[in-house]
Formats: C-alpha cells, sequence, structure tokens
C-alpha cells in the first residue's frame, strides 16, 4: 500500500504494532475493503524469544466474526491443546488451594480456547502487508486536514544511522503495547503529558517457565489430571497457574505436551533491579521462591529443568496504565488493546477487550465510508474513544484490585473470578 495525500474511495489506514491486536485489526479492516499496511519495529514476526498463552473467552464470537473465513479455518493452529474433546471440564477454569490441594471453585468459560500469543500472530499475519524494522518518530496532522504524515525511522544495531521514511495515511491505529509510542505522541500536547502517558508499574511480577519435562512423561499426565487445558493455584502470597503450552505430534497415542507454569506475586523491580529475568538463574529463582505447595504442584516445579535447552523462563513487573482522554487529531488517530489499557492478566480480560477494540475501530470506520452521507468523522470517533477509555480504565482498575485480593486467602471470596467468574465485567 502506498498512501498519498488524495482522497481515495477506499481510506488507507496504517497500523503501528504487529502485535495480536494490530495483527486483528488489518485482518478486519482488509475483510472490508480497506487499505491496510502494518509497521512493527521488530526485525520479523517471531524475533521476541518470550511467548505465553491467552484464553479467548467472552469475545471469541466477536473474534470470529472480524476474520475472513480464510484465516479463521487456521485457528486451531494456535490453540495449545488443539485435539481435545472439549466438554464442559475441557471449557472450566479451575482454582485449586496450592497447599492442600483441594479444588476451591471453578469458572465456566463455555466455548473458550487457550491460544499461544504466537501461534496467534503466525495465523492473524497471513496475507498482510507488514513493514518490519520500522519505529513511529512522529504523526503530522497540520499538514493536510484530512491526512497523518506518518515520520518512520528504521531499528538499526545501535549506533547505525537511522534512515527515515514518510507515509500518508487517512487513519492511523495504535496497538504498539503496553509502552506505546502513538499513545506518547497523542498526549504530547498536554500539559504534563509525557507522564500522563507513561505504563505503570503495578507492583506485581509474573515469572514463566515453557518446560519439556526430561522424563516418560510423569509430570505431563499430573499437569492433565488437574485439567487438560489450565488449572490455576493459589497458595500463600502468591497466584499462578499449570498448563499446556504446545502440543505436537498425532493423535490419539504420538502426542507430545510442552507444559508452562505462572507464579505471580507482590514485588518490584524498582526494588530488585539486580534480579535475573531469564535464563537459567530466573528458573533457580523461580523455582526456590515457589516452596511449601501441595506435592503434585510441588514437583512439577522442582522437577524443571535449569538449562535453556528444556526450560524457557522469563520474569518481569507487570505494567498497566489507567485509560483517560487524549487529543485523537478530529477523529484521525487513536488507540486499540494494550495501547489504549494495558492491564494485569487476572481474569484474562485484556484480549477481550482488544478484540471489543478492533470491533468498535472498524464499525466507526464503516460508517464514516458507508453510511449515507457518511458519519462524521470527529463524531464516530469521539463515540469509540469514550467507549475504549471508560471501559479499557474500568477494567484494568478491576484486575488491580484482582491481584491484590489474589494475595490474601481472607479476601479471595471477594474477588471477581469467584462471585462472577471470567464473564465479562465492564
Amino acid at each position: 500500500m502506498t498512501a498519498t495525500q488524495d482522497l481515495t474511495p477506499n481510506p488507507a489506514i496504517v497500523i503501528i504494532g504487529a502485535g495480536l491486536t494490530g495483527l486483528l485489526a488489518a485482518q478486519a479492516l482488509k475483510k472490508h475493503g480497506f487499505q491496510v499496511i502494518i509497521y512493527d519495529s521488530e526485525p520479523h514476526l517471531n524475533s521476541r524469544p518470550r511467548d505465553w498463552t491467552i484464553l479467548i473467552h467472552w469475545a471469541l464470537p466477536l473474534f470470529s466474526s472480524l476474520l475472513p473465513p480464510s484465516i479463521f479455518a487456521n485457528f486451531d493452529r494456535a490453540i495449545c491443546n488443539p485435539h481435545l474433546d472439549f466438554d464442559e471440564w475441557a471449557e472450566t477454569l479451575p482454582m485449586y488451594n496450592g497447599e492442600t490441594g483441594d479444588l476451591m471453585f471453578k469458572s465456566a468459560v463455555p466455548g473458550s480456547r487457550r491460544i499461544t500469543r504466537r501461534g496467534l500472530r503466525e495465523v492473524l499475519a497471513e496475507g498482510l502487508e507488514i513493514q518490519w524494522g520500522r519505529k513511529v518518530a512522529s504523526l503530522d496532522t497540520e499538514s493536510n486536514p484530512d491526512k497523518v504524515k506518518v515520520t518512520l525511522e528504521a531499528v538499526g544495531e545501535e549506533g547505525a544511522e537511522e534512515e527515515e521514511e514518510e507515509v500518508w495515511a487517512d487513519h492511523v491505529l495504535g496497538t504498539d503495547g503496553a509502552s506505546s509510542k502513538v499513545r506518547e505522541i497523542l498526549f504530547s500536547n498536554q500539559e504534563g503529558g509525557e507522564e500522563k502517558a507513561k505504563v505503570m508499574r503495578s507492583g506485581f511480577m509474573i515469572g514463566t517457565c515453557i518446560v519439556d519435562y526430561q522424563d516418560d512423561g510423569e509430570m505431563v499426565r499430573k499437569v492433565l489430571e488437574k485439567h487438560p487445558v489450565t488449572s490455576l493455584v493459589m497458595s500463600r502470597g502468591a497466584v499462578g497457574g499449570f498448563g499446556v503450552q504446545y502440543t505436537t505430534g498425532t493423535p490419539p497415542s504420538s502426542l507430545q505436551h510442552t507444559i508452562f507454569w505462572t507464579k505471580v506475586w507482590k514485588g518490584s523491580l524498582s526494588t530488585t533491579p539486580d534480579m535475573h529475568r531469564k535464563g537459567p538463574a530466573a528458573v533457580r529463582y523461580l523455582k526456590q521462591s515457589w516452596q511449601g505447595l501441595h506435592p503434585s504442584f510441588q514437583c512439577l516445579i522442582d522437577s524443571t529443568p535449569e538449562d535453556d535447552t528444556h526450560t524457557k523462563a522469563f520474569i518481569d513487573e507487570m505494567g498497566t496504565w489507567i485509560a483517560q482522554p487524549f487529543d485523537n487529531r478530529d477523529g484521525r488517530v487513536t488507540l486499540a488493546g494494550d495501547a489504549g489499557h494495558p492491564m494485569l492478566i487476572l481474569r484474562g480480560q485484556g484480549f477481550q477487550h482488544a478484540v471489543t477494540d478492533v470491533h468498535n475501530y472498524v464499525q466507526a470506520l464503516l460508517a464514516i465510508r458507508d453510511s449515507s452521507g457518511g458519519a462524521d468523522r470527529k463524531e464516530a470517533f469521539a463515540a469509540y474513544d469514550k467507549d475504549m477509555v471508560a471501559r479499557g480504565s474500568k477494567a484494568a482498575l478491576q484486575a488491580l484490585e484482582e491481584a491484590e485480593l489474589a494475595m490474601d486467602a481472607t479476601s479471595v471470596e471477594r474477588m471477581l473470578m469467584v462471585r462472577k467468574g471470567h464473564g465479562r465485567s465492564v
């Protein structure tokens, strides 16, 4: 796609960020005939070594409706354990007492599927125009009242001269994650805008190990006995999960499962700046710091190999940002997904709201392009932003409260996860 300053019947959309939200938006827009190009700072699709799982639940029907049928036909490739008979138990998320091993409660998530981020990106990237190694430097909405001039910089090796590229777009959508540069630009004309746009440290750490156990399959069997997809675990001062990350082979007898386990606890990188955040040292830290569990869970942690070949470990502090109004440049630039409302993983609401954002964004553009006389751009995106900010800020605050409640056994019963399950609460 080559966007110009001229008016076109099918508006040109530039998307900044090729994460799940950006790729989903591009597929949905392409389905309706819009010209779309994505720019991403990473060098290629799978350049990021870290991977994780995401449960798609109440937004799955909307998600499927956004995609061309030929793309959704490949959705199974992203599912962590695609060969299951997805019955009522498989579509349930159980929570166990990590110290006794007893089932505390279970949350029904009918129709849900757990996917890997990497797998779904590979599915969603098919057929899209993506320019890798490009980061947004500036957005000019003054030179042309109906267009956005997007200035991009090549991301090269440190010290290399950065080449600039300029493209014109009718609309720009920022889907560039929790530390969004597009969000930073949108707040740049506000007093204190740089601080307002910054992602905040949440005070909650997350550590994940993706494990190929070196045994006869005993550890995998123990995970699957608790639940064939994922089981959650609450223990003193931490909450976590154990589940299937990847499945290879052919059913029924030759399936091989890679397992993940995740721990969330109160803490901050600001007070532990020297913590090893990946590799064998991170594995050792996570194993040593999560003790005292019931043997059915403790063995999964203690049996985790401490090497890069069989275990990929990652530790980070989760970020959040409470969405607030911004200048959308007369409806030409806005945000979606983690760029607009990064939130903690508790109750798995983040991607559900990202899917909702994409649906609402596409509907706004269709109303502008297709309705009789055309909807007003400023009004359409004022409505989009108002909904996204209100919905995203409430969900992000709920996720923070949920994390706090999960850290103390006496407050667990007040969690939304217990009272309302994983359904939509905003």
